[in-house]
């Protein structure tokens, strides 16, 4: 689940023309209608750009040369990877595997028609890297390959680019991103009748300086129609541009900075009805955000090719009940754990989870409207998202107790997720408090008020309130 993009802008004339990873490339932008134009045939030459440098390039955009740079930082490259080694890649991906996501806020002023994007899904290098090496190690040479492309189009110098994250996206029927942009939240200037940032509120990755989408499969392979990624117009409260519609294609990918300059969607994904009913249309890309900070750059986990079975084995041993998630210590983004509660054995922790899910679907719109995201990730864990996406936290149900009791031998495992580089906010922190001690007087009610049993209640009661002292609030 997670995310999207941040900072970045031009100044003269690069042309770029890729000779190992592509064999085509445009650039797109100005207010001329001409947003996608071949740049191959120029023989102007930059030298590379520093990061300092680049960074003043993507300013000048907002002077008066903001019609010139455009062009510069963005584009289209073709065949960045060959359509075969794309397929390869698709066919590894099944419908089961992708974990629904939640996107960003964009003005205040249509927030009844946008929450978030729907019917849009997501996988990322933790979740891969614990099955099919194959996938996974073709997917790393992949990602370097996309990289590098963004890297080489935006001219900044070999090595300047570091990967902040990477995901699969799938867009299924209905899939779409209203405009965006990547390092900051907008709105339109009523006064300028153009796209600002918002400096009074927060962005969960301002220091995001670029981003890339690869596409992995085309319309007729996906049983879709539509899709399309689009520039949006900064004065026009976020319409397309004209010539801004990037068609979908198979190898092709699309790089942008990650400012106002770059606003940014994808129209609905729609059903070719060609391929009837029984075809779940899929757009499939890789998407990439970039940041010049090595602190931030992505954690790449190694494959763990024996994780799949030994969890089996575990599982096995343990009674059909999951072992305790081991997370690696060297992966800044491993979540923390908050408490562990028992679940009796006389409750099946799935009718659990789906109670408990109700529960917390009917407390999503507090303090306010759209506070939190609830989704269910995989079969056996809810996933609850703050507005702000400075953090999460997730309810991980069925895994076995340390120490079985005469009581219990299941648990639900609560962890706090962050991105590994920002603390969570203080307003999350506040109100992650506020719905988990609601959770757990609703664990307790459903709990207790269920048994006769006087030494299970004292139990699980003692339990409970050990659970409310991790949580960083008192009980209101």
């Amino acid at each position: 689940y997670r995310h999207t993009l941040a900072v970045a802008l031009a100044l003269l004339f690069f042309l770029y023309c890729p000779t190992s990873a592509a064999n085509s490339h445009a650039s797109c932008g100005g207010d001329d209608g001409d947003t996608c134009s071949d740049s191959s045939s120029s023989t102007e030459k930059n030298k590379c750009l520093q990061p300092s440098e680049f960074q003043h390039r993507v300013a000048s955009f907002f002077g008066d040369e903001g019609e010139y740079v455009l062009p510069l930082l963005r584009g289209t490259v073709d065949n960045v990877i060959s359509t075969e080694d794309a397929k390869e890649l698709v066919d590894l991906l099944p419908l089961s595997e992708f974990v629904e996501s939640s996107g960003y806020e964009t003005d205040n002023k249509d927030r009844a028609q946008y929450t978030a994007p729907v019917a849009y899904a997501g996988v990322g290098l933790k979740e891969l890297s614990t099955s099919n090496k194959k996938r996974y190690t073709k997917l790393l040479d992949i990602r370097e390959k996309i990289r590098s492309a963004t890297e080489s189009s935006l001219n900044l110098c070999a090595g300047s680019l570091k990967i902040d994250y990477t995901t699969i996206a799938q867009k299924t029927e209905g899939g779409a991103h209203r405009a965006h942009a990547d390092n900051c939240v907008h709105y339109y200037d009523d006064s300028t009748k153009t796209a600002v940032c918002d400096p009074s509120r927060q962005h969960p990755y301002p220091k995001r300086v670029a981003a890339s989408i690869l596409y992995l499969n085309n319309p007729t392979d996906g049983n879709f129609k539509g899709g399309e990624f689009y520039f949006a117009n900064r004065t026009n409260f976020g319409e397309v541009e004209d010539s801004g519609l990037v068609t979908v294609a198979s190898g092709k990918m699309i790089y942008f900075t990650s400012g106002v300059e770059n606003l940014h969607g994808a129209l609905p994904v729609e059903r070719d009805s060609l391929s009837g009913q029984d075809y779940v249309p899929r757009r499939l890309a890789i998407a990439m955000w970039y940041v010049f900070d090595q602190s931030l750059e992505e954690f790449v986990p190694s494959f763990h090719e024996s994780a799949a079975a030994s969890e089996e084995e575990a599982k096995s041993s343990l009674g059909g009940l999951k072992p305790r998630r081991v997370h690696d210590s060297n992966d800044p983004n491993a979540p923390k754990e908050l408490f562990t509660l028992p679940i009796p054995d006389r409750i099946d922790s799935t009718s659990l989870l789906q109670s408990v899910g109700e529960y917390l679907v009917s407390q999503k719109n507090k303090p306010l409207v759209g506070s939190w995201t609830i989704s269910q990730y995989g079969e056996d864990a809810l996933h609850v998202l703050f507005k702000d996406h400075s953090a999460m936290f997730s309810l991980e149900f069925g895994v076995a107790l340390d120490k079985a009791t005469s009581h219990a031998k299941a648990s639900v495992v609560a962890e706090r997720h962050t991105d590994g580089t920002s603390a969570a906010s203080l307003q999350y922190m506040l109100q992650e408090s506020v719905l988990l001690h609601g959770f757990l007087d609703y664990f307790s009610q459903v709990m207790l008020d269920d048994s006769s049993d006087e030494a299970e209640n004292e139990y699980l009661g003692q339990e409970i309130e050990k659970a409310r002292d991790t949580l960083p609030a008192r009980r209101a």
